[in-house]
């Protein structure tokens, strides 16, 4: 999910730059591509793909109403996918978000495992819960309806027993970025400055 408007961060966080050059953006892609076989990048009508650093193996998705909030971008992205016949047979998709870079390979490889078609397995960190959320593909065509600014967390309530919440010792599934300030200290962290 790369359609935000990035109101927090004061300019566009997806191509903020980390000390060794790469953006925000790039790096979150460099993770799910180590980690998943097929992505789909979810950008906005007026986004240039080349400025936020795709390439034509980047399948994008324009959600033309991301302006109205997160909830509106996945359902975008689940229209196209419901109707794309190269992901029929995949039994999951995971909703990630453009600004979480740092998630390992290791909590990929969990949430992969757990994932069925009819469940939703969301990863915690300390308690707080994480992205990214694998929905089963029973719950895309609910997704595909979502109307909210918010994401996919009246889904997660809905199904509630549908849940499977996996508690992990990756920070990653929680460090997001909303300010420069918040990509400067995640740095420091990673450097273990």
């Amino acid at each position: 999910m790369a359609a935000g408007q990035s109101n927090r961060f004061g300019s566009d966080k997806r191509v903020a730059r980390f000390d060794n050059g790469e953006t925000l953006l790039s790096s979150t892609l460099r993770t799910i591509q180590k980690n998943f076989t097929n992505s789909r990048v979810v950008i906005k009508p007026e986004d240039n793909p080349q400025s936020l650093g795709l390439t034509p193996t980047h399948h994008t998705i324009i959600s033309q109403r991301s302006h109205l909030g997160l909830g509106y971008s996945i359902s975008d992205a689940f229209r196209q996918l419901c109707s794309d016949e190269s992901v029929h047979h995949y039994r999951a998709a995971a909703v990630w978000l453009a600004d979480l870079p740092w998630i390992s390979e290791e909590t990929c490889c969990v949430l992969t495992k757990m994932a069925t078609p009819d469940s939703i397995v969301q990863p915690l960190h300390q308690g707080n819960p994480g992205h990214p959320v694998v929905f089963g593909r029973k719950f895309w065509s609910e997704l595909a309806l979502l109307e909210n600014d918010k994401g996919a967390s009246t889904v997660i309530k809905k199904h509630s027993d549908r849940v499977i919440y996996v508690s992990l010792s990756d920070p990653g599934v929680c460090s997001d970025v909303d300010s420069p300030d918040d990509l400067r200290k995640q740095q420091r962290k990673t450097k273990g400055i």
